[in-house]
Order: structure tokens, then sequence, then C-alpha cells
């Protein structure tokens, strides 16, 4: 009963943050949406990886899209889309600017719709809100036909076999002298949620555990510190060049092994895709994962 309430507890606290801001902050939270923006840019790198799902025509549903942005951007691709949060605060707002078609007011561990309403589902950097993570994610896979994409920072133990390895020396003597060297290892944000973040293997487990087809990953860089206003309009070019120089550097760190890369794509399938969805998503550096068949039941 206390797991249901303070799970209750960070639902209300989340829906009252985004009522707030959008008093607080009206519709300047709408820069964001403008194409020439850094935070626009910044903000669709991730969902540019999403190209191959974007060839045909699809229904999405949009989970902890606050803004409406995903929503936007996947309309602009000719994608019919159903934008959802918890709060339906700035979503009402995007529906008015005529930024968006359709939305819903959704508390995604009892998403309202019916079982594989939606070609896909996607959630971009909410599923860490989540104070119930793994019925979030079913409920978005439930409700889904093709697949379910998360897209979420990376659990930097489950990258950095350096940090596993102190971690485990470490232990010998208190499990949290860790601690000291892994400072965010229990973070939760202002809202009061903890910060719920992801890893390859999870996502394996999960899917795993309910007989489903294939999974796949793609690993990026992300959310490199700045001071700098990245809202500003026009684009701030001289800005703009210095992130993608840092993240180009951080990208050759990744690649040579030194660091782990930040951000994560997880696409757990329902169905098993195309050899053409397949090819598409090689070209665009995805992992694929074909998963076993569960040999005890028929």
């Amino acid at each position: 009963m206390k797991i249901e309430k303070g799970a209750t507890k960070s639902h209300i606290a989340h829906e009252k943050h985004l009522v707030d801001l959008i008093h607080e902050k009206d519709k300047r939270f709408f820069t964001m949406q403008n194409n020439d923006c850094v935070a626009y840019q910044l903000h669709t790198i991730t969902l540019d990886a999403l190209n191959p799902f974007l060839s045909k025509e699809n229904t999405w549903l949009t989970v902890g899209d606050y803004l409406g942005f995903e929503a936007k951007y996947f309309q602009e691709h000719n994608q019919k889309v159903m934008a959802s949060d918890i709060s339906d605060a700035f979503l009402s707002e995007a529906k008015k600017e005529g930024l968006i078609e359709n939305y819903s007011k959704e508390n995604v561990e009892h998403l309202s719709f019916s079982e594989n309403k939606f070609d896909y589902v996607s959630c971009r950097e909410a599923y860490h809100h989540f104070p119930r993570a793994y019925l979030g994610a079913y409920e978005m896979i439930r409700v889904a036909k093709k697949a379910a994409i998360i897209i979420e920072p990376i659990d930097i133990l489950a990258k950095s076999a350096l940090l596993l390895y102190i971690k485990n020396i470490a232990d010998i003597f208190s499990p949290y002298l860790i601690n000291k060297i892994w400072k965010n290892r229990f973070s939760w944000e202002t809202v009061g949620n903890y910060v719920f973040k992801i890893s390859e293997r999870e996502v394996e487990k999960m899917a795993m555990g309910i007989g489903l087809p294939c999974i796949a990953f793609k690993s990026m860089n992300l959310h490199l510190k700045i001071k700098e206003n990245i809202n500003e309009v026009p684009t701030n070019q001289k800005l703009l060049n210095k992130i993608n120089r840092r993240t180009k550097f951080r990208n050759l760190l990744s690649k040579l092994r030194i660091v782990p890369y930040n951000t994560l794509i997880s696409v757990i399938f329902k169905e098993m895709p195309s050899e053409k969805m397949l090819s598409e998503m090689k070209k665009e550096g995805y992992k694929i994962i074909q998963l076993p068949k569960n040999p005890y039941i028929k």
C-alpha cells in the first residue's frame, strides 16, 4: 500500500509541476518548437534517428510528450499522432496553437487505449520520471502493434567496466563507499521522482519475459553541459558549433571505448520487422538482436 501511495504522490506532483510551469512561463516554453532555435535542433537529434520508422505513414502515441514536441515532429513526417502526458496543461496550448492535432491526458501506468491501438509508441526522456518504470513500459508495449521505442539516458554502470570493477572492490568494505565516486547513484528530481535510467540488459530481460521476437539499440551522446541559453531565436550558430564540437569529441571517446555513450534508443518489437526495415535500421546504426523463442511454451 505504501508503494501505491508513493507512486500516486509522484504522479500528482508531476501534474502540479507542469500546471505551475504553464502559469509561470506561459508560451516561452514553445520557443523550442521553433525550427530556427538551438533547442529545437538539439531535441530533434534523437528523433532524426527514428527515420526507419517514418518511411511510410503509421499511427503513433507519444508518451510524456508534455510540449507536444514529438507529436509535432512526427506529424511533419506524415505520421498520424496522439500526444499524451500526465498533464494536458501544455498539450492543450499546443493544440490551440495548431502545433499538434490530437492529444490525451494519460497516466502511462493505466493507458486508456486498447491493445495494439497504435503502430508505434514513443517515449523520449520521460521514462525516468515514471515512479514505477516497468509498469509504464509494459503499458506502452501493450498498446503498440509494431514496437515501443524508449529514448533515455543510459545507466552508466551497465556500460562502464571500470566503474563496475571499482564498485565490486568498494562493496567489500561498504555498499556505500562507491557513492563517493558515483555521485548520481541515487538521484531524484526536484519534483520528487527517482531518476530511473535504462540499460540494454534490462530491456532484453523485459522483452524475453513476455516472449517478444526482437529488440534493437542505438547509442548516442546528448546533453553535454553548457552554460548558454539554447532557447534563443534565431539560432546562435556559434553556440551550435560549440555543441557540435563537444559532441564529436565525446563520440570519438565513446567509439574508442574510453567513455560510454550517455543516451540509448531502445526499440522493443512486438512483431518481427521486415527485412527492409532491418536493412534501414542497420544503415542508421542500430544494433539488432533477434530473441530466441521459449522452448517450453508453444
